[in-house]
Formats: structure tokens, C-alpha cells, sequence
């Protein structure tokens, strides 16, 4: 399991454990209503669409190889 992932599944079994707590307490979870969180999922599908379109459309990068850097300038004797 990735580093990024073992995070994501941490946070989903915390969330869990809180709003299991809630719950028995009785009391209500201060979470946004499920619209935000639906709003929330709209942001950052645009947000990923828009950076693949940008990059889509920007071309692949190319990577510099050292060949294809500047030679080095040349060096003068020393007297």
C-alpha cells in the first residue's frame, strides 16, 4: 500500500470511528450536508479535468537529455 493511500484509508477509518462516537452519544455530526459534499466532488473533478485538458493540450514535455543541453562554454589557458 502506498504512502498516499495507507492516508486516505487512516482518514476514512478515523471518520469512521467519529461518526460511530456520535452516534452513540447522541449527537449530531457537524459534517455539511451531503449537496456540499456533492459541490465539493464537482470542484475537484473540474479541477483534475481542467489540468489533463491543459495538459492535453500543451503537448507531451519533452526532457532535456544532456546531449541536448548547451556545450560548456570553453575554458581560456591559464597564464
Amino acid at each position: 500500500m502506498t504512502r498516499a493511500l495507507r492516508g486516505y484509508v487512516a482518514s476514512a477509518l478515523a471518520g469512521l470511528l467519529a461518526g460511530t462516537l456520535y452516534h452513540l452519544l447522541g449527537a449530531t455530526s457537524p459534517a455539511p450536508p451531503w449537496i456540499a459534499l456533492a459541490g465539493l466532488l464537482g470542484i475537484l473533478l473540474g479541477e483534475h479535468a481542467t489540468r489533463s485538458l491543459i495538459g492535453c493540450l500543451r503537448g507531451p514535455r519533452r526532457r532535456q537529455s544532456p546531449a541536448d543541453q548547451a556545450p560548456n562554454a570553453p575554458s581560456r589557458p591559464s597564464s
